[in-house]
């Protein structure tokens, strides 16, 4: 074990003497290749001993040695951003904020990130022409605590710069405008996500966002929000395991959630087709999960747990009920919401929902290409291609790519 090796395993152990001393290695002497070890090591240590290292190194600056934390702005690292910034705002004067506006302005991307971080602790306005040209950047790290910053500045033009990529067709740009409200955490135009969120092509990726700018369980349970929620549902359902860390399950209080949504859906109610889809989609979600053990293979034990007690949950559930859930999900295919048709689609072939045959046979006749190639996909899982006439229907295609894939199912 060499030097830093040593240095590092006494920062991060149980004896606060060494630990300290450690600590105070690391500041006085802005000990680069210390800070990218222990950068390296951060992600696998318990919350209680990431919490002591930060508190040792917040406890081992002073008015002497704080300019030193600039130094380590050359290696970014979100769980640091936080600390670095808080640490020097108690520190900030004139000369600091100047550095940090030079850093901000000619640095490194780390740099850069770092600085708007303490911008958001010290909101100075000589920042806001380079934050808000960063706000929109492509690097993640930079655009959010750029967007932190002008939020804490409650910067206008930026705000009505996020609104109009909102409203514009290129979805990744979407993506980065939801992000920025995310971050900016103030006035959130809930109702112009949701509006990209439904004509977006990446809506998992949106859908992500929204809880951390509002709690869904506050939107599950108003009659005014609760189709909103429930879309936004659907689609961390389709992302989560895999767009989505499984992690999130916290952040997107889902225990809550389908606890609130098991007990509604016993009864009907104005929403019972939604709700079941949901329901029955997040029981076959969990039940993945549960059986297939590489979903939850790398995550810490608070999110396992979390997870297996959403199963357990769920599978506290009679049979009655889930038989119950999929009579409620036929009404979805009488409804006009084409994303809701393709999951409930999933639905029934994933569950073998033999009562949905004649919903399914109608839609082949749909206007809709995908809705038709879905609900013919659906039929040959269900072992009932044979209901429909495959030839009448594939006249009527006009799009080649869902013709090939329909002469497909019928081989």
């Amino acid at each position: 074990m060499d030097n830093l090796d040593l240095i590092l395993k006494n920062l991060t152990g149980k004896d606060e003497i060494k630990a300290q001393q450690a600590a105070d290695y690391l500041i006085n002497n802005s000990q680069i290749e210390l800070f990218r070890l222990l950068v390296d090591k951060t992600d696998f240590l318990f919350d209680f001993v990431r919490n002591n290292v930060f508190n040792r190194i917040e406890k081992a600056v002073n008015k002497n040695n704080f300019i030193n934390i600039l130094n380590l702005f050359e290696l970014y690292s979100p769980y640091y951003d936080d600390l670095f910034a808080s640490i020097l705002a108690k520190h900030a004067n004139e000369d600091l904020t100047d550095k940090i506006f030079e850093l901000l302005e000619t640095g490194s991307i780390s740099q850069k990130t770092y600085s708007a971080k303490y911008f958001s602790y010290i909101p100075d306005t000589v920042a806001l022409e380079l934050l808000n040209k960063y706000a929109f950047c492509d690097d993640e790290y930079l655009s959010t605590n750029s967007a932190e910053a002008l939020g804490q500045m409650q910067d206008d033009i930026s705000y009505d710069t996020a609104l109009s990529l909102l409203s514009g067709s290129d979805d990744f740009e979407k993506l980065k405008a939801v992000r920025f409200f995310s971050a900016y955490a103030r006035n959130i135009p809930l109702e112009d996500i949701f509006n990209a969120l439904i004509n977006s092509k990446i809506p998992e990726n949106i859908a992500g966002q929204i809880p951390y700018m509002v709690s869904l369980s506050e939107l599950i349970s108003s009659d005014n929000t609760i189709n909103m929620a429930l879309t936004v549902l659907n689609y961390i359902l389709s992302g989560l395991g895999e767009i989505l860390p499984l992690a999130d399950v916290f952040q997107f209080e889902l225990y809550d959630i389908f606890e609130f949504l098991l007990k509604k859906n016993s009864d009907s109610n104005t929403y019972e087709s939604k709700i079941a889809l949901v329901l029955l989609k997040s029981y076959l979600k969990f039940n993945l999960f549960n059986d297939n053990q590489e979903y939850v293979f790398d995550e810490d034990k608070d999110t396992k747990y979390e997870v297996s007690s959403i199963f357990k949950l769920l599978q506290s559930k009679n049979k009655d009920f889930w038989s119950r859930q999929k009579d409620f999900l036929l009404n979805i295919f009488n409804e006009n919401n084409f994303q809701d048709i393709i999951s409930a689609f999933h639905i029934v072939s994933e569950m073998k929902i033999s009562a949905a045959l004649p919903y399914i046979i109608i839609l082949t006749d749909s206007d809709n290409e995908i809705i038709v190639s879905e609900a013919l996909s659906t039929l040959k899982a269900l072992d009932s291609l044979s209901s429909v006439n495959i030839n009448l229907i594939l006249g009527k295609i006009k799009n080649p790519n869902i013709k090939a894939f329909i002469e497909s199912l019928n081989n």
